[in-house]
């Protein structure tokens, strides 16, 4: 069934702070909607900090929560200033574990006890429909100690689903599981989502959780919200190289600019080459620019051995020594430096044998221009 378009968003949150040094968000989670926030600071705790705004914690780990400004609604309805368990919000992840010395059972009946409004029975029934939900009938009666990471993440599920929550949140739900297994979890997640009408808030650090998972992404950096769009748009149209780096392992170039025209930036490389990008909307001429390549969008050309090389590189032609080349079975990844020390990554189609790609050949490293994106080196894009 579709919703009206006048429907308020499962959760908004208006010129919310995430850290107190970081610029305010805003953010929104759809109804029946599975949204991501990546961070991608690893030495920082802001989507930690987020979730604990979120589900009204005053402390995360041993630290007390700074202050927070901005609001935040669920279902339309403020509940910035209300306590946990109040604000039609439940969470399950690495903030939240299980009671280790009660059974998955017990675990799942907690939260409903602990409220003490409905009568044992009715408690019971709900919770065995979770059980069976989430494929816990076999595990009911063993210790939350003793279960397998994929066990835990279903039990820690059931804990928040029996409380009916308006808002999912997720922090970092399969941190603890291998990529398979963690592969098959988001695949029964994504079926209780669309079989329940969830609305889903992940919290992670890992692209392919998010790409797997969600319908958008919220590049999150330091606190920061640096861009919130689908996969195709954060992929094709990064809107600074952080982003580019985080969600496509972009490599980073540096240049001049020397012209633009029709959205088309022409750089001079500190090596002397000449190339093209697309050029970002705050983009000048003059500017030193940071130009980001995929590593899937480059070609490289290895001249025949005792084949003379050109003395002048042709525009968008850039020279490079091959350092490394890896068979992967589909794709060959390929590590050059061009001649200012630049290091470049690329990922090919197996065309080459891995004795044409001996460490130390010269090559030509090209790529069309709708293929890369040149943002000034200043941030003023930001």
């Amino acid at each position: 069934m579709s919703l009206m378009h006048d429907s308020p968003a499962a959760l908004a949150l208006h010129s919310f702070t995430v850290l107190p040094q970081a610029p305010a968000i805003t953010l929104s989670l759809p109804r029946r909607g599975c949204s991501a926030v990546l961070g991608i600071a690893p030495d920082c705790q802001d989507i930690e900090t987020l979730t604990a705004r979120l589900t009204g914690q005053a402390t995360i780990g041993q630290a007390v929560m700074p202050p927070q400004a901005g609001r935040m609604l669920v279902a339309g309805e403020d509940v910035t200033h209300r306590p946990p368990g109040s604000r039609h919000v439940a969470s399950c992840g690495v903030h939240a574990p299980l009671f280790g010395h009660l059974s998955v059972l017990d675990n799942i009946l907690f939260p409903l006890r602990a409220g003490g409004t409905l009568e044992p029975h009715e408690i019971l029934r709900q919770g065995h429909d979770l059980l069976a939900l989430t494929g816990l009938d076999h595990a009911r009666h063993l210790r939350a100690d003793t279960l397998s990471p994929s066990q835990a993440f279903r039990a820690g599920l059931a804990r928040a689903l029996i409380q009916k929550p308006e808002v999912l949140i997720l922090n970092q739900p399969f941190a603890d599981m291998a990529p398979q297994t963690s592969q098959q979890e988001q695949a029964m997640l994504d079926r209780l989502r669309h079989a329940l009408g969830l609305s889903i808030l992940l919290m992670t650090r890992q692209r392919s959780e998010a790409l797997l998972s969600a319908d958008s992404i919220a590049v999150m950096d330091r606190g920061a919200l640096l861009q919130n769009a689908d996969a195709p748009t954060l992929l094709s149209r990064p809107a600074c190289p952080a982003v580019a780096v985080a969600m496509d392992d972009a490599n980073v170039l540096t240049g001049k600019v020397l012209d633009i025209e029709d959205d088309i930036a022409s750089l001079r490389l500190p090596s002397g080459e000449t190339v093209e990008a697309m050029a970002d909307h705050a983009l000048a001429i003059d500017d030193l620019a940071c130009i980001c390549i995929p590593p899937d969008r480059l070609s490289v050309l290895f001249p025949r051995v005792g084949a003379h090389a050109q003395e002048e590189t042709e525009s968008g032609d850039v020279h490079c020594t091959l350092v490394a080349a890896h068979h992967l079975g589909r794709t060959i990844i390929m590590r050059l430096r061009s001649r200012d020390g630049t290091e470049i990554t690329l990922h090919r189609p197996p065309v080459h044998t891995m004795r044409d790609l001996q460490p130390g050949r010269t090559g030509l490293v090209a790529w069309q221009a709708r293929n890369a994106i040149a943002f000034p080196m200043d941030e003023k894009s930001r």
